[in-house]
């Protein structure tokens, strides 16, 4: 696979291409479809209290977080101080939103993404997808597993009562799941809606979703893996898109909804405009 390469010279210019890319990113996701369970421009799955509307004044607000995270991380920035500038972003898009949690996630991830690219960027012209993998361990494991604590929130009380891993535990793992996921489906790299499909799959089969727990328990998890097991990997675009509007609409249903697959879907799309060198 060949690494990403740049030509910025300029601070600014490093953070601003990052945050378009994260928004980019953020986008992708939101056009995505089907994706069981989850907002569309479609429908909105399995939430009557949000919709695609709402989600693209969210992400179109959190273009300033995203540069700012690159600005900082540029200036110096520890994850510490990186994190405020997380809970300022969640503030915002609460008022966005009328307190809506549409990104709060994908704050954390993308901002994390942002950050580790920035770095690089400043640091060499061009970096491959295992250093940029590397450097989020490098930066953020030590500060997640010693220093950084929400007990309050839905993810805090989902891992107690589960025992499962959150999303703070992905970071600390640098998102291996995702950057390993980025290679295996490097075939299909030039199909947006395929490599969205099939992240939505692998992804729920290996992570423990948050926001399934809270909404529909274990029962809801593992009726949700073992439904999207029935994708027919190797059949036609047309059989696969019509297996998972199937199974979409069961999930709507069902009220289970993967937020947490959906900011990995999001992280994955953020890895494709980098290093697809035919991304559109």
């Amino acid at each position: 696979m060949m690494p990403f390469q740049h030509s910025f010279t300029h601070p600014k210019a490093i953070a601003h291409f990052y945050a378009k890319i994260a928004v980019r990113a953020l986008y992708d996701e939101l056009a995505l479809y089907p994706k069981p369970g989850l907002v569309s421009f479609i429908d909105n799955g399995a939430h009557n209290d949000m919709d695609a509307s709402l989600f693209h004044r969210s992400l179109f607000g959190l273009r300033h977080y995203f540069r700012a995270v690159g600005l900082g991380t540029l200036s110096g920035y520890k994850p510490a101080q990186l994190v405020q500038l997380g809970i300022q972003a969640e503030q915002t898009m609460y008022q966005i939103t009328q307190g809506v949690n549409t990104h709060k996630g994908a704050i954390f991830a993308l901002g994390i993404l942002c950050a580790s690219c920035c770095k690089l960027s400043s640091q060499k012209r061009s970096f491959s997808l295992q250093e940029l993998h590397h450097l989020i361990m490098e930066d953020w494991a030590f500060y997640l597993q010693n220093h950084h604590s929400n007990p309050h929130t839905h993810g805090a009380w989902v891992k107690q009562k589960y025992a499962v891993a959150d999303a703070k535990q992905w970071a600390i793992e640098g998102y291996r799941h995702v950057f390993f996921l980025y290679e295996e489906l490097a075939f299909m790299q030039a199909d947006k809606v395929l490599l969205g499909l099939w992240t939505y799959q692998r992804l729920l089969l290996v992570l423990d979703d948050i926001n399934i727990l809270y909404r529909t328990g274990l029962t809801g998890l593992h009726f949700a893996r073992e439904q999207i097991k029935k994708l027919p990997w190797g059949s036609s675009k047309e059989q696969l898109i019509e297996e998972a509007i199937s199974i979409h609409l069961l999930f709507s249903k069902k009220n289970i909804s993967p937020g947490g697959v959906a900011d990995m879907i999001s992280f994955m799309y953020f890895l494709r405009h980098l290093f697809h060198k035919d991304f559109s």
